[in-house]
């Protein structure tokens, strides 16, 4: 059987990603896929091509689900359409193709599918998870050596959800024990999250329970410090091993994570003005556009002024104002300011102030 190693972190982000004082990630290398093969035989090849098309697709758009759909089947069936470039090589002594597709096709297929499609900028989530090891009970950390570790780093990359565990150093050990996590404790375990600098915490337990294992997971906003904790998604359930239940408690933060952030081209959209204050060169502009044009909730980015160190852009949207919203609230070089005047020309622009939302924010 094939198996799936994606590589979609850039060297430059992998310290994002795991680092305790993570941000919000950037996920990289949305086109491409590494797959362990036997040989290089054609039929091999082929039938390696497809798998790699096929997690692309599910990265670009965060549900496997999408596979399903007709238009994305007959892409899969057809890799060497996409293809833009392959090549093997070798680590751990196993033999591995990795694929190239472009990425643009990858989208407007997602797009005229009218799939979701996930950018490339992630919310982070802080896994807690309270775990057996030879008999005895610990909250799983990231310098861990049980397969479990390895499988949500696995699991993480294949779904693109960028996740990171706990540190349990002296600090963490301190504000925070096993059964906190056991009996979730959602107040302990909020107070030992803020030192970590991710989006989301999930708190989660997997418990052996004759033949099979029982698991839970919880996620919650860790932004949300007013009165009781409620989780924003739940879930239970039996399966048969630690394996599955990894990659149920994945693809539920991925189902729920696509819910809010990825979006799917209705056939409508909405025009919105954004003022970003605090820019100071054309090298900041570059950056700015590129970020923008990377977001899955715009449809189109245009100019409309660049004044006083202030640059207004007018959007098309797939979606609304608020889902740009959501987007533009888990970018850490965004402050969102609600004080500040548009300056805004009328002539600077086809679509009147008055006749859309304009978004507010400062760039750090």
């Amino acid at each position: 059987m094939l198996k799936i190693f994606l590589q979609i972190i850039v060297m430059s982000a992998l310290f994002t990603f795991y680092s305790p004082k993570a941000i919000s990630a950037e996920i990289g290398l949305l086109d491409e896929a590494d797959i362990v093969v036997t040989s290089r035989a054609r039929a091999e090849r082929q039938a390696a091509l497809k798998t790699a098309l096929s997690a692309v697709f599910v990265k670009n758009s965060g549900l496997p689900s999408v596979l399903e759909h007709p238009l994305v089947k007959a892409q899969i069936n057809k890799p060497e359409v996409l293809l833009t470039q392959y090549g093997y090589s070798e680590v751990d002594n196993e033999l591995i193709l990795k694929a190239n597709f472009d990425h643009k096709r990858i989208i407007s297929t997602l797009r005229q599918a009218e799939l979701p499609v996930w950018g490339r900028q992630r919310p982070l989530t802080l896994l807690w998870l309270s775990i057996e090891d030879e008999g005895e009970r610990n909250i799983l950390s990231d310098a861990s050596e049980l397969d479990t570790r390895s499988q949500i780093h696995l699991d993480s990359s294949n779904k693109g959800i960028p996740v990171i565990l706990p540190i349990m150093d002296l600090d963490d050990v301190m504000k925070i024990s096993v059964s906190d996590v056991r009996g979730m404790f959602t107040d302990v375990v909020a107070e030992a999250s803020t030192r970590y600098r991710a989006d989301y915490f999930a708190v989660a337990d997997m418990d052996k329970v004759g033949g099979f294992v029982r698991f839970q997971v919880s996620l919650f906003d860790k932004s949300n410090k007013g009165g009781l904790m409620q989780p924003l998604i739940h879930q239970q359930a039996e399966v048969l091993d630690y394996q599955q239940a990894t990659d149920q408690i994945l693809s539920t933060l991925a189902e729920y994570f696509v819910s809010q952030y990825a979006f799917a081209d209705s056939g409508n959209s909405a025009e919105t003005l954004l003022s970003l204050s605090g820019v100071q060169s054309m090298a900041q502009l570059v950056e700015i556009e590129a970020y923008l044009n990377q977001l899955s909730a715009i449809k189109t980015v245009s100019l409309s002024q660049f004044k006083a160190n202030t640059v207004t852009y007018k959007l098309e949207l797939f979606g609304d104002a608020d889902d740009l919203q959501k987007l533009l609230n888990i970018n850490k070089s965004l402050t969102e300011n609600t004080f500040v005047e548009p300056v805004i020309e009328q002539e600077s622009t086809e679509v009147s102030p008055e006749q859309v939302t304009t978004l507010y924010y400062q760039w750090n």
